[in-house]
């Protein structure tokens, strides 16, 4: 706090040409204001002023220092002053990037809970299941379903996310149950469109784990649509837990290969290291983890 004070009285000194204008400006008195300027001097170990019995003017150094300066001081401003208001209720907007299918199934009906309990925050939220550049297209947090790789981000882990093999009771009747993941080269195929693996599904047991390369009949980027066509009767889907849960609780998909499934994801709350946290942000964290975290809903029963 003291280099802080020393900051301030410093841009007040360089703005007004004088440490008696520099005092009245901050509040202080004259001296005061010079003894913060010498103190931040010495700190920095660079003359910052020039001081004559006429005037005061700024130095080279001084000048790129003062730039710098600025911008601390008016963040730790714009900063205090958004804590201040957020100890009474957190407002302001927050640009949010969650996936697709997750977005739509469980983070909008979570919204509408999170705006009754927070009024005065405003929350854009954009769905998709490209990996969007947090800190460029300017997010204050995404969520992300997969395995993180090196980021400058801060994660935060939500819930695990089991993928699982799935039919229609129909199509298993018109064509038979596989019974080992080689089987799956004989069926129909409903694949997620941006799998990283390509159309390689890898599966393991407690036993063994394996890696299919299945012929993909229909594609789609979104799971709600793969689930769609999958209780249409369309084929064997690799799909999250998170999407098909309630249709397999409500007989509407069966599970097959039960033995085996998808090497298990997480999902996770992001947002920049770099980037300083308003209140309004880690209260959608801290709302985010009291939903998700722990044994995820979707699967209790």
């Amino acid at each position: 706090m003291d280099r802080l004070s020393g900051m301030e009285a410093f841009i007040a000194v360089a703005e007004t040409s004088s440490f008696s204008a520099a005092g009245k400006r901050l509040g202080i008195a004259r001296a005061v204001v010079s003894k913060r300027v010498a103190a931040l001097e010495g700190a920095m170990g660079a003359q910052l002023l020039n001081r004559t019995t006429r005037r005061v003017s700024i130095t080279g150094p001084g000048a790129e220092f003062y730039e710098r300066c600025r911008v601390i001081v008016e963040e730790f401003n714009v900063a205090s002053d958004e804590l201040a208001r957020n100890q009474v209720e957190p407002e302001g907007h927050i640009k949010f990037s969650v996936p697709m299918s997750f977005g739509q199934l469980h983070i909008a009906p979570a919204l509408l809970d999170f705006m009754e309990m927070y009024p005065k925050i405003v929350v854009n939220m954009v769905l998709t299941d490209r990996f969007v550049d947090v800190v460029a297209e300017g997010y204050d947090l995404v969520v992300r379903v997969g395995n993180l790789e090196d980021s400058s981000l801060i994660s935060r882990h939500l819930a695990p996310v089991q993928r699982i093999l799935c039919a229609s009771p129909e199509y298993i009747k018109a064509n038979g149950t596989p019974h080992e993941p080689a089987e799956l080269t004989n069926h129909r195929i409903l694949h997620y469109g941006w799998h990283r693996t390509g159309t390689r599904w890898d599966l393991e047991s407690r036993r063994e784990k394996i890696s299919v390369d299945v012929t993909v009949n229909f594609s789609a980027n979104n799971g709600e649509v793969l689930a769609a066509a999958a209780k249409a009767g369309r084929g064997i889907a690799l799909m999250p837990n998170f999407v098909v849960a309630s249709d397999i609780k409500a007989g509407k998909l069966v599970r097959v290969l039960t033995e085996f499934e998808a090497t298990s994801v997480g999902l996770h709350a992001l947002w920049p290291a770099s980037k300083l946290q308003p209140t309004r942000v880690r209260t959608l964290i801290d709302f985010l983890i009291d939903r998700f975290s722990g044994d995820a809903y979707w699967d209790q029963s």
